[in-house]
């Protein structure tokens, strides 16, 4: 029996990484260089898809410290919420509501796009409605997409699929002792910009495809409950008979 939950256990583990490589393929068939029409489609850098003044990052040094965390108030994000490449809660981090108005200018809105720029770089996700009130940490960069000229799930994704997008990357970072990202080098990240249909297709197929990856996972957590439990009542039982 343990061995039978044990082959549920690893075939929804490999369901979950054929989803994720799912999502790739996706990319590239909607909005990556395998689309319809990719070959014609503009150019454009990061910086011209954000809304003007939209891309920032810090507080940086005495503007906000790590003691100044408290256990309730202004939500502060970090690299916990994109490391995944989909925005998820990890550490809860707060400052205190009168820091927040001394710090407003790095608020963090519902659909802005985080990318991780310390620690794991260039992981990306995008900022869900439901989100409370939010500033960021120097540890991402954070972009404020102008909707008229694109959808922050593509730039999001583009950020961390598009081969194009991360072969600048190694670029600018080779020769580097520590490769990283800044604001500077985000900004000039050129990208091939799909027609926001297109955009917008990829946007809604991801909905669908992260919907099922957390029904697994879900799935995947009851069947590691069920593994632990019926792996006690064996060695209860192998204990009882010594």
């Amino acid at each position: 029996i343990l061995d039978q939950a044990d082959d549920l256990r690893r075939k929804r583990r490999e369901g979950v990484e054929q989803a994720e490589g799912l999502i790739q393929a996706t990319f590239t068939a909607i909005v990556g260089s395998r689309a319809t029409g990719w070959a014609g489609w503009p150019e454009a850098r990061v910086e011209d898809l954000a809304e003007v003044g939209g891309m920032r990052t810090g507080p940086f040094g005495s503007d906000l410290r790590h003691d100044e965390f408290v256990d309730a108030g202004v939500a502060v994000l970090g690299i916990d919420n994109a490391v995944s490449n989909h925005f998820a809660w990890g550490e809860r981090r707060f400052i205190p509501v009168e820091k927040y108005d001394r710090l407003k200018r790095y608020r963090v809105k519902p659909g802005d796009v985080i990318v991780t720029i310390m620690g794991t770089t260039g992981r990306s996700a995008v900022v869900p409605p439901d989100i409370p009130e939010a500033i960021s940490t120097k540890h991402l960069a954070v972009i404020t997409v102008d909707r008229s000229k694109a959808e922050p799930e593509w730039l999001s994704n583009a950020l961390h699929r598009d081969r194009d997008v991360l072969s600048q990357i190694a670029a600018r970072n080779r020769g580097a002792i520590m490769s990283g990202l800044n604001l500077g080098l985000i900004k000039n990240l050129r990208l091939r910009r799909p027609p926001l249909s297109a955009q917008r297709q990829f946007a809604e197929a991801l909905a669908a495809l992260r919907t099922e990856i957390d029904r697994m996972a879900a799935h995947g957590i009851a069947l590691g409950e069920l593994f632990a439990t019926l792996q006690a009542r064996a060695f209860a039982s192998d204990s009882s008979q010594a």
